[in-house]
């Protein structure tokens, strides 16, 4: 069965190294700049066109690409739809980000120092010894656009779905998960220690789950 990646925010198909391993035919949707004042369901849409659903296939999205997923599966009928590190509606969204749709705190930050931000993040993952996904992130963090994240931002402290889409989504979620706390998460299988990128991080315990998911009925 098909199956295609979603990365998250200011990440691509290198996010995915260990992914790739398990799923070696898998497709990588990228991203691409959106148009002016785009909204998240128009983006998503786009991002569906690239999937062939004349065969069955299976959604897998990290973060921002698990809430591309969650949209698509409005439009979309895929097989299974499987989020890592995401989340599934608003009110699994942290209560900053909520306020941010009317406070709009983020509109302040510009996309290059948020990028500044994740340069900060990266240098905690050197000091743990996560060097090869801090080198990764360090290089996706460089080659996206700034304008890119500016949108991203704002699609995400906007959207505003519908609660429920469709009831057998799995959704992989870690206990240390800064971004996206777990306490908030719902319905979720509790990865220890996971972090926000723990698909990166904890790539053989990820990958074993992603099997198992896959492969229930």
């Amino acid at each position: 069965m098909k199956v295609y990646l979603i990365p998250g925010l200011g990440a691509d198909r290198r996010m995915y190294q260990h992914q790739l391993n398990i799923f070696p035919t898998a497709e990588v949707i990228e991203y691409f700049l959106p148009e002016k004042d785009e909204t998240l369901t128009s983006y998503a849409q786009k991002m569906g066109e690239k999937i062939d659903t004349s065969q069955p296939y299976i959604l897998i999205g990290t973060s921002l690409g698990g809430i591309i997923s969650m949209e698509l599966s409005r439009i979309l009928s895929p097989h299974k739809i499987i989020l890592i590190a995401s989340i599934k509606n608003r009110s699994e969204m942290p209560l900053l980000f909520r306020s941010m749709k009317y406070l709009k705190l983020h509109r302040v930050l510009s996309g290059n120092t948020i990028k500044k931000f994740n340069k900060l993040m990266i240098k905690r993952l050197d000091s743990r010894n996560d060097s090869e996904a801090a080198q990764i992130i360090r290089q996706m963090t460089e080659d996206v656009p700034g304008e890119f994240i500016e949108w991203a931002m704002d699609a995400v402290v906007k959207w505003n779905p519908p609660v429920e889409y469709r009831s057998d989504i799995i959704h992989l979620h870690g206990t240390n998960d800064r971004l996206f706390p777990f306490s908030k998460i719902k319905n979720a299988v509790a990865v220890e220690n996971g972090s926000h990128i723990m698909n990166m991080t904890l790539g053989s315990e990820i990958n074993r789950l992603l099997l198992q998911a896959v492969n229930s009925h």
